[in-house]
């Protein structure tokens, strides 16, 4: 008898402390708001969780450089902007200087305009944004676009303008020529500083096995100053329809046109600068084009980047979060649970401790 009677005691206090347990398991979910607080309580939900978590810190990252690049392209957008803007303004200018009654010192006039034109676009050329020049390639340490002292040329990194070209692979290269070796040799250098600059926006980035970035997998961030205002002519020079060999930049271009308006006037060779300049602003405008693609590719990728943060944030939700409803029903159920088996428990611990102490 005194076996039995320890025996409905222990199983008692056994079914006391699984519903105590309970009770408490279940205030605890419902107070901190998951369905478990350890790993080893939901292994296979738990190492989801986690899962996802990394994959949306990767997704939050990548959403935040998004954010800065259109930032960013926002400014590269309103330093093209004026640049074509004052380009389109040269060339209405410059037809008026073309004509026969604008007068010498008209021109005289329109070629100091000219040239404080020319300077501005110098300026937006070299514009910064968060201490980053906006048309350097991966120059961020000084201006890259400067004029040579001695021929008044525009230079890209140290190197003159004209002497630029690029290769099939998309580089920028000059020759530089080595005048102690007979014959003199000549290397193809690239251009300090020209290289294209990519960021991680979500496309599964991959590096190639020249250790630069795959354009398939990421988006190209860099603009270059050099297709932005043109490049070249040094060596294979622009011949105009009237015979006149016009610059390949803007600014060397602009400088042509002041010269041409001020010393000798010749209205042919004006004819052939001003058919170069609309080129090269169409050029700006083209620019301006790319940029817009990138900035709408930019924000469909912000949209998509937002809509996967929410869907995993939802997805982690439903693995490791309670349901407070559900939580407050099984909540009851524990209470009810609990006074059971503490009215059951004043029906048998009193006689079984009698019989026991009787014993």
């Amino acid at each position: 008898m005194r076996v039995a009677q320890r025996m409905i005691s222990r199983n008692y206090m056994m079914t006391l402390n699984t519903s105590l347990s309970k009770r408490a398991e279940s205030l605890e979910r419902g107070s901190s708001g998951l369905k478990f607080q350890k790993l080893s309580d939901n292994v296979a939900d738990g190492s989801r969780a986690m899962h996802i978590q990394e994959q949306r810190l990767q997704s939050t990252q990548q959403l935040n450089n998004v954010e800065d690049l259109l930032d960013e392209l926002n400014s590269v957008d309103s330093n093209m902007e004026a640049i074509h803007s004052i380009l389109q303004s040269i060339q209405e200018k410059t037809l008026e200087g073309m004509s026969e009654s604008y007068g010498e010192d008209n021109r005289a006039v329109l070629a100091q305009e000219i040239a404080s034109k020319k300077e501005q676009i110098l300026q937006f050329a070299n514009a910064q944004f968060a201490g980053k020049y906006l048309f350097s390639g991966t120059n961020n340490s000084t201006q890259q676009f400067t004029v040579d002292e001695t021929s008044g040329k525009l230079m890209f990194n140290g190197v003159l303008v004209e002497d630029i070209f690029q290769d099939t692979d998309g580089k920028f290269y000059y020759n530089v020529t080595d005048e102690t070796t007979t014959p003199p040799t000549v290397t193809q250098t690239q251009v300090p500083n020209s290289d294209e600059i990519f960021a991680d926006i979500g496309l599964g980035l991959k590096i190639t096995s020249g250790k630069e970035a795959d354009p398939r997998t990421a988006l190209q961030v860099s603009f270059s100053g050099l297709e932005l205002l043109g490049f070249g002519g040094g060596e294979d020079p622009v011949i105009g329809d009237k015979g006149t060999e016009v610059a390949s930049n803007v600014y060397d271009l602009l400088t042509q046109i002041e010269q041409a308006l001020t010393s000798d006037f010749d209205k042919t060779a004006l004819d052939d600068l001003h058919t170069q300049l609309v080129a090269l602003t169409d050029q700006v405008g083209m620019n301006r084009t790319e940029l817009g693609t990138r900035m709408d590719f930019l924000e469909r990728s912000k949209s998509r980047l937002e809509a996967d943060i929410d869907n995993m944030t939802e997805m982690e939700s439903n693995l490791i979060s309670s349901d407070p409803a559900e939580e407050a029903i099984k909540m009851k159920e524990c209470e009810y649970v609990w006074m059971a088996v503490m009215q059951l428990g004043s029906q048998i611990l009193p006689t079984s401790l009698l019989e026991f102490i009787g014993y």
